[in-house]
């Protein structure tokens, strides 16, 4: 007869080898994903292969350019400014000792990818599949931590899946250390609470290395432990002489010696502890607006992250044995995931790259997972039909985070847009760059809108701004009474539904900035790309031979005459004006023109242009757009 202990040392080594064959099947299926700050980690990873140091050359450059092709061009705006010798290079490295160029981001992560990097390279195959070999790694080592926690092949593989699809399939192929980070910290503190503290702890500054918030493990671990093996009748005392022990405190020195090399690094390099929050943040934009986005935002939150997990832990946490024990350590997880989220507010780049749920809130969410997962582990039967739910709504996350970029409103964040505008406010770098799908730092100079069927039903600016008024509701011309306002943090301001504006007494007159940015004034067809020159160069060149302009006009405001600027193009003299349907014949719009606007002309809060030109022809071969005249400005009065 087969004794209980080689079952289950049987059932351990047959999860053991299914789990490293499914990782190893899901290695091969995909290529790598060069997202994130993949830059440094892949110019560091091929250094220290190369020779041994995180120090970037010019050598590693060439290596990575022919590596990765398709991101030459990024990898060439590092190699331009160390070619021409700059003392500041390209913005994600620094120069450190000896004037010698080094990443920002500490060399830990791929310091632990160079072996697979040069194995790799090796066997012929694909070397940044390492930082993929790194993350799954991890993957795996929390797959051991959660057979340990159950004691079950099932419910350990369970685990496994429950941590991909609470962001883990997100980030595992990314070239950054957001898988790493969250399975180490998961697993140190499934280790640390179950009698590993060497493990626990070692972990512990693992997942701190390239994220050093992390660092309140050290303080939560041990609170996690006492309150779960909390014996209510000891007292205080007997309790937390129970949890001082050898071994927890070398685990607790382990894990923050290897917290500690990034700030000795960074002192020893850069003579400051953290180079990134010197260059790349400010304690100013800690906020209770970043906060609500990093919980809430529809967009990148938690909640759209791990919907299923927040409410399991709502409904069922109180539940089943050890019911008293979840509150203290519940709270101890909010504590936890408080404390790592609010240093995160205060990065310049709060719109970072991100798969669905920001990167920071990723890894925040462990705690919570570890609770969730601590509760399961106390349950003799799992109910089949709320884990089902858990899993597929987690599931419906990953799916829905696939279908979006960073610089996209989410499909529930469209969806609010659609039917609620009017109460949906995203933190305002969300906005503007998400709005315009593009990765930007926010400027206060300029409007964000999002429309709605091409009408702007949600404007963004900064109310510090001077002028600002006059570049929403166009020149001489301010907000009026009655505009939708919401004010959001740091003098930024939402308006919801058309602007309401009134007149200031003065003409008004649009020009390049209206142009460009296709509001009040809109351009339509007929014409080319908005152009800066300088002087009578600032405009837009007409191209065939009609050309049409929409002017959306401020609510009740009456507009009586107008007149365009700009010069024409060799041969032509003269334009066919019609504004609103009606004739108004042919006029020079190079001289001074004042046009009479037709009777009820934008009674529907609209002005439509159409200009007919006499000769338009190409300037020459190299430049085939048929040009006839070149609009600087319109003046309304």
């Amino acid at each position: 007869m087969i004794s209980p202990h080689k079952l289950a040392g049987r059932e351990a080594r047959r999860y053991m080898v299914a789990l490293a064959l499914a990782l190893l099947a899901l290695l091969a299926a995909l290529r790598p994903n060069l997202n994130g700050d993949f830059v440094e980690y892949t110019l560091q990873a091929s250094a220290i292969a190369a020779h041994g140091t995180p120090e970037v050359r010019l050598s590693d450059i060439a290596d990575l350019k022919r590596i990765a092709p398709e991101k030459a061009n990024v990898y060439e705006l590092l190699e331009k400014d160390m070619l021409e010798g700059k003392h500041e290079v390209y913005a994600a490295f620094e120069r450190g000792r000896a004037d010698r160029v080094y990443a920002v981001h500490f060399f830990g992560y791929p310091l632990l990818a160079a072996a697979p990097f040069k194995l790799l390279q090796w066997c012929g195959l694909p070397p940044l599949k390492c930082f993929q070999v790194l993350n799954l790694g991890l993957v795996y080592i929390l797959g051991l931590a959660l057979f340990r926690l159950f004691g079950s092949a099932r419910r350990a593989g369970a685990g496994v899946l429950l941590f991909m699809a609470c962001g883990g399939v997100l980030y595992w192929n990314w070239t950054s250390p957001e898988c790493l980070s969250a399975a180490a910290l998961l697993a140190g503190l499934i280790y640390y609470t179950s009698g590993a503290p060497l493990r626990g702890g070692a972990l512990g500054g693992l997942a701190a290395l390239q994220n050093p918030t992390i660092l309140f493990f050290f303080a939560c671990a041990p609170l996690f432990k006492l309150a779960i093996e909390y014996q209510a009748g000891a007292g205080l005392w007997a309790n937390l002489r129970r949890q001082i022990t050898a071994r927890a405190a070398l685990g607790l020195a382990l894990g923050m010696g290897l917290l500690a090399l990034a700030p000795l690094w960074n002192l020893y390099q850069f003579h400051v502890p953290n180079i990134i929050v010197k260059k790349f943040s400010d304690a100013g934009l800690i906020s209770l607006t970043r906060l609500a986005s990093f919980f809430f935002d529809l967009n990148q939150g938690m909640l759209i992250g791990l919907p299923a997990v927040l409410a399991a832990l709502g409904l069922w946490a109180w539940r089943g044995p050890q019911r008293r024990r979840a509150a203290p350590v519940l709270a101890i997880a909010a504590l936890f995931v408080l404390a790592l989220s609010v240093p995160a507010l205060a990065v310049l780049n709060w719109n970072s790259g991100a798969a669905g749920m920001m990167r920071y809130v990723f890894w925040s969410a462990m705690p919570l997972l570890f609770v969730l997962l601590w509760r399961a582990s106390l349950v003799p039967h799992w109910p089949r039909r709320p884990l089902q739910a858990l899993f597929a709504l987690q599931l419906l996350c990953m799916v829905h985070a696939m279908t979006y970029s960073y610089v996209k409103f989410s499909p529930l964040a469209r969806l609010a847009l659609a039917l609620a505008p009017a109460h949906y406010h995203p933190e305002p770098e969300i906005f503007a760059e998400r709005s315009g799908q593009n990765d930007d730092y926010i400027n206060p100079a300029d409007i964000y809108v999002y429309p709605r069927e091409g009408q702007p039903i949600k404007w963004l600016y900064n109310r510090a701004q001077p002028g600002i008024e006059a570049h929403l509701c166009g020149p001489g011309m301010a907000l009026a009474d009655g505009n939708r306002i919401t004010d959001s943090y740091r003098n930024w301001r939402y308006i919801d539904g058309a602007l309401h504006c009134r007149s200031d007494g003065n003409p008004m007159q649009y020009g390049l900035n209206e142009l460009r940015q296709g509001t009040p004034l809109k351009l339509g067809a007929g014409w080319s790309g908005v152009e800066s020159g300088g002087g009578i160069w600032n405009g837009v060149w007409s191209t065939g031979a009609q050309s049409t302009i929409t002017i959306t006009l401020p609510a009740q405001l009456s507009v009586r005459q107008l007149s365009l600027q700009g010069h024409y193009f060799d041969g032509n003299t003269r334009s066919g004006v019609r504004i609103n349907g009606v004739d108004l014949g042919w006029v020079q719009l190079d001289q001074a023109n004042t046009l009479a606007l037709p009777p009820g002309a934008g009674a529907d809060g609209q002005l439509r242009i159409e200009l007919q030109h006499e000769a338009p022809h190409a300037p020459n071969s190299q430049d085939p757009r048929e040009l006839a005249f070149f609009l600087q400005g319109v003046t309304l009065k």
